[in-house]
């Protein structure tokens, strides 16, 4: 059981990690390899130790069936061989009210084949909440949290708020230090910038303040309130407004300052219900800049005395970046009376900081102020002239950088001269906030991205409500599941169920019959040998009757766990798991995660456990209860009269109960699904929640969704005991019943005989019985299908086109040459939503390099999204080699396309599996890739090297390391198009040169789409293509494009050439 529960917990973990990059699995077409590797872990491990329970169960319920028979057959024989002599022959009298005392041994012995399985899973739960519980936490005292009172009148400038002191720290998971030697102080209004290449450690620096590391040695001091902004932007699945008071109290003034500072203003206006517009879960609905604009105007609304800021300037374009750093983090700032630390590798703002701090390998190699590092000429002074010399390296035809670098004789005159040559070039997906086509708004319909959940009405609910079904389970459901379980095992299961009915009577019957016989007085008066021998005769017969009983119990019970069941189970996840992976984007942009999560948990734990203990205890009362129909209807044929109406007053009582328990169970099932989200949603922003120490308002709202989801469950058991009480009164009247009329029988009509009067009584007992559980586990059974109905409720939800399409696959090498063609193409994120591309006509020749620019919104990533077919054409054609890829299938398209996402995904396993899922490349050819991408010498200082472990969503690497990952990916596969979308947003320039140095060089025979963060990208291009409102603006040479003073291409190199003159 602890296996079984821990493969559970396995799948779940890695379900959930597939979802959350979902977008990127589709991108990469590997939803076959990760079908996979869910259904390795679901089929040979988890149903795999679902079936060694379930033999387990059937030996238990052999057992349980067995032993009332045995010792009923043991006493009998003992008494009719041993004991006959002296206390007379087995009589009807005593045969039955032995029975009936035997019988009442079956119903706490039938529970132990259903209670044991949940004592084990109660004592593994118990000790896996014991092991979590007592597990190591992270060490409070680690960190000295200090008050502080900036209003104070000892309060100073001076004052140092955070300080670390020969400081060691390691991961939990990594004995190592990652971290050593850290001496590092900020005082109260001071700006200190962390600066560092690629997994140099500069995040593990603020992991470490943040007390989310373990501290080896030395002393950590931070003063007054935290506030936070992650690398990763968190953002809640709540309104703009929450999400950036985070609990504060509500300040009209000082909101709109820090709407404006972080240059907000613009994207709130433009909402559908201003700032209360829910923003969805993870951001979905906005761009990485506006997440990182709101993430940075929470902290600053917090109004706290340390900020400690991972790089939030690298989302933005290079005019926001001015924006933010002049209203907010610079001297002029609303944080200038704040102690700021701000990981960023903007050289540009350098001058500005009181300290600055350089890592390499976990070790701070200098740190000084601005004009020290300039003076001493070393690492800081190298890292800004590297960073500037690689932003103007590229050229724009200015030709100022050439007189810098020519100038050469003061670095800090080059280097200010070389940042005002990157400021030219720099264009990301937020632009200047001062400009009316700049910052870009929620992503509606009008955008490029466009709004894929329709963003509409009053409250502008960006997530669909969950689907809560009314009135009884169709049929349809249940003819779903029964096919799931295989019609051969079903019938094979009413075969055993139809052997233990007739075993159970004719071994009752025969006891009747023997009993009987014994009785008349003309057979009871001899007792010679011949009377032994039909003793043993009638004891045998007696016996292989029970014996047929019992084990047709055993063998329904051996069918219905191991045969129907695990079928019923894999063919429903299968069934749901390629459902859900095959639905398009716009369904994962409007269910939250939590929501899916819970189909795969809960739901499909009832299908492999709720369901079948259902049908099992359904199977054996119906057994019981046919047994007692013949017999009561052969022995008392009134009584049949007495027990059809109460069949009605059962039934009536069944359905009135499960009216109320039906909706129950959906409810209940559906209050899960929060509990699921928060969690999710809880545990991906706990460095945050920590950081503002917000734990308590977190577990009080995840205490308040278990309590509306336990609701449910306690009214649920309420209505159980109340439908309890009555069929317990209902079985008591009809044993009475049967009673009164087959002694009226037997003495006003001398109908029947001591023998069929006590063999009536017992199969009563027996009816009454089954007729209360019949009722309870078919209440069950239509509870439990309502999980199978949320399960099919995926599965008719409109897929994507076809994977593959047999008749018309692509030969394999196409494309041949890489020429990409849209020919009056149109698009949108779903019907109903405005055309996020229009009437797109362009071509792009083979083996050219084309630069993809536009404001934001303007439809540059709609235009990925259309060539990857996440988005279906609503007009026009792509054509690839001159080939509709609309006529093929979508892994056959997507699988034939290369991508760098701006957002790089990582998943749970092997370097080599995150690189070659499919199993496609040798050794040799990954380490080359590796190699190229700049990370082989990183993966070999793992003593794993290619089977190194990658943790869950990439936590063991930096956001650098992971992109560079996705650059291998690109490497491995050589297609003949790659795409960059937006692909070095939230790197360093340092790696973000390495990437285009690589594509250079490794992608100079291949057609390369790049979408422009910076425009030194894409500035030595074939062709820059210009989208404006989602249609073809322009389309030329970079340099034609300058030349136009009046073109848009031109526009945009001088507003990121104004942010850094402003």
């Amino acid at each position: 059981m602890n296996q079984l529960m821990s493969h559970r917990d396995r799948r779940i973990t890695l379900m959930d990690e597939v979802l959350s990059g979902i977008k990127a699995i589709k991108l990469y077409a590997w939803e076959i390899p990760f079908i996979k590797r869910i259904n390795k872990v679901r089929v040979n491990m988890e149903l795999e130790a679902i079936r060694k329970v379930s033999i387990v169960r059937s030996v238990l319920a052999f057992v349980t069936s067995l032993s009332p028979f045995v010792v009923s057959f043991a006493t009998f024989g003992f008494y009719t061989l041993m004991d006959n002599v002296s206390r007379g022959p087995l009589t009807p009298q005593l045969a039955f009210v032995s029975l009936t005392l035997f019988n009442m041994l079956r119903g706490p012995l039938e529970f132990v084949p259903k209670i044991f399985p949940d004592l084990i899973k109660a004592r593994v739960s118990h000790h896996r909440i014991l092991r979590f519980m007592t597990s190591e936490e992270i060490d409070s005292s680690s960190i000295e949290h200090l008050t502080y009172d900036r209003d104070s009148a000892n309060a100073t400038s001076e004052d140092v708020l955070v300080s670390v002191q020969d400081g060691f720290f390691e991961w939990p998971s990594n004995d190592e230090p990652v971290l050593r030697d850290i001496n590092i102080q900020c005082r109260s209004d001071e700006l200190v910038a962390v600066i560092g290449r690629v997994g140099s450690g500069k995040t593990s620096l603020v992991s470490a303040i943040l007390g989310d590391l373990n501290k080896c040695s030395g002393r950590v001091k931070v003063c007054g309130s935290t506030a936070y902004v992650a690398q990763e932007s968190w953002i809640l699945n709540a309104t703009l407004r929450d999400n950036i008071l985070f609990s504060s109290r509500f300040d009209q003034e000082f909101y709109d300052q820090v709407i404006d500072a972080c240059a907000l203003r613009q994207d709130v206006d433009v909402l559908p219900a201003g700032d209360m517009t829910e923003i969805g879960e993870r951001g979905i609905n906005l761009s990485g800049g506006q997440k990182m604009r709101v993430s940075l105007a929470r902290a600053v609304y917090a109004r706290a005395d340390v900020y400690i800021l991972d790089d939030p300037l690298a989302a933005v374009d290079a005019h926001v970046s001015k924006h933010i750093f002049t209203h907010v983090l610079g001297p002029q700032g609303l944080l200038r009376s704040a102690a700021r630390i701000l990981v960023t590798n903007a050289v540009q703002y350098l001058s500005d900081a009181d300290n600055i701090i350089m890592l390499q390998d976990g070790t701070i190699i200098e740190q000084g102020s601005f004009a020290q590092a300039m003076s001493n000429q070393k690492d800081i002074a190298g890292f800004i002239q590297t960073h500037a010399v690689i932003e103007y390296s590229s050229g724009d035809g200015n030709g100022n950088a050439e007189d810098t670098v020519a100038a050469g004789q003061n670095l800090e005159a080059s280097e200010n001269m070389g940042l005002h040559q990157v400021a030219s070039r720099q264009s990301n997906t937020d632009a200047n906030p001062n400009n009316g086509h700049a910052l870009s708004p929620l992503r509606n319909q009008q955008t490029g991205r466009g709004n894929r959940t329709g963003v509409t009405g009053a409250n502008a609910r960006t997530t669909t409500t969950e689907l809560k079904q009314q009135g009884r389970v169709e049929w349809s459901t249940y003819r779903v599941y029964f096919k799931a379980c295989g019609l051969r095992n079903v019938g094979l299961l009413l075969i055993a169920m139809l052997l233990a009915a007739v075993g159970n009577v004719l071994a009752n019957s025969w006891l009747e019959h023997w009993s009987s016989l014994n009785a008349k007085s003309e057979h009871a008066a001899k007792l010679d040998a011949s009377a032994e021998k039909s003793v043993i005769y009638y004891l045998v017969i007696y016996g292989i009757f029970g014996l047929v009983g019992a084990s047709s119990s055993s063998l329904k019970s051996l069918v219905l766990w191991t045969r129907c069941s695990i079928s019923a189970s894999t063919k429903m996840h299968q069934k749901l798991l390629r459902s859900v992976l095959r639905l398009p984007m716009s369904f994962f942009d409007a269910t939250p995660l939590g929501r899916i999560i819970n189909r795969f948990s809960t739901d499909m734990n009832a299908c492999d456990e709720s369901l079948p203990e259902a049908f099992y205890g359904l199977t054996e009362e119906i057994i019981k209860l046919i047994s007692a129909m013949i017999i009561i209807g052969f022995t008392t044929p009134p009584a049949l009269i007495i027990v059809l109406i109460l069949i009605l007053i059962y039934r009536q009582l069944q359905q009135l109960y499960l009216a109320s328990s039906r909706e129950l169970r959906r409810i209940e099932s559906i209050t899960r699904s929060p509990i699921f989200a928060h969690f999710q949603e809880s545990i991906r922003g706990i460095s945050t929640i920590r950081a503002y120490i917000l734990q308590s308002r977190f577990i009080a709202e995840n205490e308040n969704r278990i309590a509306q989801n336990i609701r449910a469950y306690y009214t649920s058991a309420a209505i159980d005991q109340w439908l309890s009480v009555r069929l317990n009164a209902l079985g008591n009247i009809l044993v009475l019943g049967i009673t009164l009329v087959t002694i009226a029988l037997l003495h006003l009509y001398g109908i029947g005989s001591a023998g069929l009067i006590g063999l009536a009584i017992t199969y009563a007992f027996d009816f009454t019985s089954s007729l209360h559980w019949l009722t309870r586990y078919g209440t069950n059974i239509e509870n439990a299908m309502t999980h199978i109905e949320r399960i099919n409720e995926y599965t008719y939800i409109s897929p994507e086109a076809a994977d593959v399409i047999d008749d018309y696959r692509p030969k394999d090498e196409w494309p041949e040459q890489g020429e990409v063609e849209f020919k009056n193409y149109s698009t949108r994120y779903r019907e109903g939503l405005d055309l996020v591309l229009k009437d797109l006509s362009f071509r792009v020749q083979p083996r050219q390099k084309v630069g993809i620019v536009g404001r934001t919104g303007a439809g540059k990533s709609s235009l990925t999204m259309a060539l990857f077919r996440i988005i279906e054409a609503a007009g026009g054609q792509i054509l690839l080699d001159g080939e509709d890829i609309s006529q093929y299938g979508l892994f056959d398209v997507r699988s034939k396309l290369s991508i760098i996402p701006q957002d790089p995904v990582l998943f749970a396993g092997t370097v080599r599996e995150n690189l070659d899922p499919f199993g496609n490349y040798n050794d040799q050819e990954i380490w080359r890739a590796l190699e190229q991408a700049h990370l082989a010498d990183y993966i070999r200082s793992k003593d794993e090297r290619l089977e190194f472990m990658v943790a869950p969503s990439g936590e063991n690497f930096s956001m650098g390391q992971k992109q560079l990952i996705c650059l291998a990916r690109a490497l491995l596969k050589r297609a003949k198009v790659l795409i960059l979308d937006e692909a070095t947003a939230a790197i360093d320039n340092a790696t973000d040169e390495i990437i285009q140095q690589t594509i250079r060089t490794e992608f100079k025979n291949c057609t390369v789409l790049t979408i422009a963060h910076r425009l030194n990208t894409i500035i030595d291009s074939d062709m820059v293509l210009v989208i404006d409102g989602g249609r073809l603006a322009e389309y030329d040479t970079p340099q034609n494009l300058l030349a136009n003073k009046d073109s848009i291409f031109t526009s945009l190199v001088e507003e990121a050439k104004s942010s850094k003159t402003d």
